[in-house]
């Protein structure tokens, strides 16, 4: 079992701690291990015998993430992971479960406008998207982004392929918006 990071204060003072520190609990001697680890850390999911991070929020400095990490357990080792096409806004308190090779993550919330903080009110928005992450993608897949990325002509696909152009690409539009220091 591993453990990873997490968020809390210092006790009287309050203040926010955020740990990037990841422990394992060995099954047979049932001590908590905390290892050396290398690569660029960050602030999981466990896939193929490697946890995955995704996103994140830190209080301290005001930012939420969109990138995401890969640990390896053999190597102790932390890598970004460079993903392929659209991916989420920056955003925390999403959902993520593996379902075979593929990663969904749904929802999150994340800055409405980040960019005026300084002029209004923080503002939260709740989102309702869906994202697949696919570890194995079909040579379906692989045609239907290319097909995107060079922005090739659309209407002379089979309806059953546009059907799935469309589904992969069709945003959703429902969002809820709340202060920023809401809890949750």
């Amino acid at each position: 079992m591993y453990l990873f990071g997490g968020r809390g204060g210092t006790g009287m003072l309050g203040e926010e701690v955020y740990s990037n520190r990841l422990w394992y609990l060995d099954l047979e001697s049932f001590k908590w291990i905390c290892p050396r680890i290398t690569g660029d850390i960050p602030i999981g999911l466990v896939y193929n015998n490697k946890m995955y991070i995704f996103g994140g929020y830190n209080t301290l400095e005001e930012k939420h993430f969109n990138d995401m990490y890969e640990y390896d357990p053999q190597t102790s080792k932390w890598r970004m992971v460079n993903t392929v096409g659209n991916k989420p806004c920056e955003r925390r308190r999403q959902a993520c479960v593996f379902v075979g090779d593929r990663l969904f993550l749904f929802g999150g919330t994340s800055p409405q406008i980040p960019y005026l903080r300084e002029s209004q009110e923080d503002r939260l928005i709740d989102h309702c998207d869906l994202y697949i992450l696919d570890f194995k993608p079909t040579l379906r897949t692989l045609c239907i982004l290319t097909v995107r990325k060079y922005k090739l002509d659309e209407s002379i696909l089979p309806n059953s392929l546009r059907l799935d152009v469309m589904n992969m690409f069709t945003p959703n539009k429902i969002t809820i918006s709340r202060p920023n220091k809401s809890a949750g």
